[in-house]
């Protein structure tokens, strides 16, 4: 609109708008070029055969209907936050529910596997209903993960410091972090300290001889590239891209689902690289516009 000049005045009101193609703020995403806008395009087209009195007119009208769209927008979400703070706290009350009835028959399974004394096929029977309470539980804890997802806005996040963070949860095995790591921040949902806890759980789980964890990073043309790999047995060529796939694999197979659900909020994308035999790795491309190198005195 008049060739860019005066022109984006009510545009950052839009998550999408352009800032520089680069994502600002907390708005996750950005439109690639203004010139895709609708607005835009039908106010440059009314102001294009326009009289030139009436330009003034033409853009307060345009401003004034975006605005009121803008409001009623802010209505819908209003209403939408409303009552998924409601579907959240029935969700958790009937989780909570959920977890007590698990723990009892736990408990009672357990009670049942002392009283089984010589009868082997009863105890057998007791240990596969034991796995299975395990596995439910670990689904219900999914739900509250899920439940969180995209909740809160992204924010920006030094990897070594996420990850200093789980060493507590995540005993099993060590991860050693490149230093130049500590120099970038990324743009990712809150949740991105669970996915690198899922990524040690799914070494602990299914690398059978995995000993350590290196994670590192470089910035390449598709974007800052962060590369997770383990020492152990590695995924088979079949299964590289199944393991991501909701209720694939030996447990719950909710795992790395969750990890590629988490990091695709921002756009960033997870793929399992690795050679079968050698060990795992995982290679996270963070898109630009979502990381940034920081100073040394930040």
């Amino acid at each position: 609109m008049n060739g860019g000049k005066n022109a984006g005045r009510t545009c950052w009101a839009i998550a999408g708008t352009m800032c520089g193609g680069k994502v600002t703020g907390t708005y996750a995403s950005k439109t690639a070029d203004c010139h895709t806008c609708e607005f835009y395009q039908r106010v440059h087209h009314d102001l294009k055969d326009a009289d030139p009195s009436r330009i003034l007119d033409i853009v307060l009208e345009r401003t004034s209907a975006l605005e009121h769209e803008i409001e009623q927008r802010k209505q819908a979400e209003e209403a939408l936050r409303q009552a998924n703070t409601k579907i959240n706290l029935l969700s958790s009350i009937t989780r909570h529910d959920m977890l007590n009835k698990i723990h009892t028959v736990s408990i009672l399974t357990e009670l049942m596997e002392k009283d089984c004394g010589q009868d082997r096929a009863l105890a057998d029977r007791l240990a596969i209903i034991e796995n299975q309470l395990k596995d439910l539980e670990e689904m219900v804890w999914f739900t509250r993960d899920y439940q969180d997802l995209g909740v809160q806005a992204p924010t920006w996040q030094i990897i070594p410091t996420v990850i200093n963070g789980i060493r507590t949860w995540a005993t099993s095995i060590p991860v050693e972090t490149d230093p130049l790591l500590a120099h970038y921040e990324i743009y990712a949902d809150p949740l991105l300290a669970k996915v690198f806890y899922n990524l040690v759980d799914n070494a602990a789980r299914h690398g059978e001889r995995a000993t350590r964890i290196r994670v590192s990073g470089s910035v390449q043309p598709d974007g800052f590239v962060i590369r997770w790999e383990d020492d152990g047995v590695g995924v088979r060529a079949g299964e590289k891209e199944r393991i991501f796939v909701k209720g694939h694999g030996k447990n719950t197979g909710l795992g790395l689902f969750l990890v590629r659900e988490i990091l695709s909020i921002t756009g960033i994308t997870i793929t399992e690289k690795g050679t079968p035999g050698t060990g795992a790795l995982f290679e996270m491309v963070v898109p630009e516009g979502a990381y940034r190198q920081i100073s040394a005195d930040e």
